[in-house]
């Protein structure tokens, strides 16, 4: 499986993109290998640098060893507060192995019928040592919500490095890239988000630098983010 995802990723890397509406269409805060807790909640905040401003609340629970579940609310605010869209992804996971997984995303735009969308990920985790390991992510999303009005699938791909140092600090590189079918010329993107997290006891603080890059039209933004995840 390792193979098959580098060689995807090489592929998609091809092209370009800054991360797009599809990589929120996850119940979590991003590509993640780890299984959720019994039950944890999650706050974010992202903003690309303007007054735009995105609120994303999440729940999710462990049902058994191999079944994770959650939702996440989306609340994208625009022009200080003056509009204001939510969106509701419920999702489900699979571990079909301790650090694989497949998942599905139902995606609710709740301020636009047409914005909805679907969602299937493939994830897997690889130690290549104590302290170093690397995470594979394939996706394809269907609908509008994640192609476009003109688009007929949404496929992405990322590859995450990641130093372990303890049970305190992790430090990712992500780097996905994402196109759609009967969109090409106009959505390509790649992004580069490097990523700090520290955890305290049951709770994760973690920060996002998404960096986009290439292709100006599509990759003119940049954003940062804070999210809080902790177990009850």
């Amino acid at each position: 499986m390792k193979h098959i995802l580098c060689l995807l990723f090489a592929i998609l890397a091809t092209n370009a993109f800054a991360v797009d509406r599809f990589w929120d269409m996850r119940y979590n805060f991003g590509p993640e290998s780890r299984p959720s807790p019994k039950i944890g909640v999650g706050l974010g905040i992202r903003s690309p640098f303007n007054s735009d401003v995105l609120f994303p609340i999440n729940l999710t629970t462990r049902l058994n060893k191999e079944f994770d579940v959650g939702a996440k609310l989306d609340i994208n605010t625009y022009n200080k507060l003056e509009e204001i869209k939510t969106a509701l992804d419920l999702g489900v996971r699979y571990r079909f192995k301790p650090s694989s997984y497949i998942a599905f995303d139902g995606y609710l735009d709740l301020s636009d019928m047409n914005g909805s969308a679907i969602a299937f990920t493939l994830g897997t985790q690889q130690f290549i040592a104590k302290c170093f390991a690397t995470y594979y992510e394939i996706r394809a999303g269907f609908l509008e919500g994640a192609t476009g009005k003109d688009g007929y699938a949404k496929f992405a791909g990322a590859m995450i490095p990641t130093l372990i140092f303890g049970q305190v600090l992790r430090i990712f590189l992500e780097i996905n890239s994402s196109f759609s079918v009967g969109n090409i010329r106009d959505d390509f993107m790649i992004d580069i988000i490097p990523k700090i997290e520290l955890t305290f006891g049951d709770t994760h603080v973690r920060i996002d630098f998404d960096v986009g890059v290439m292709q100006e039209k599509n990759n003119d933004r940049k954003t940062i983010a804070l999210y809080v995840m902790t177990a009850l």
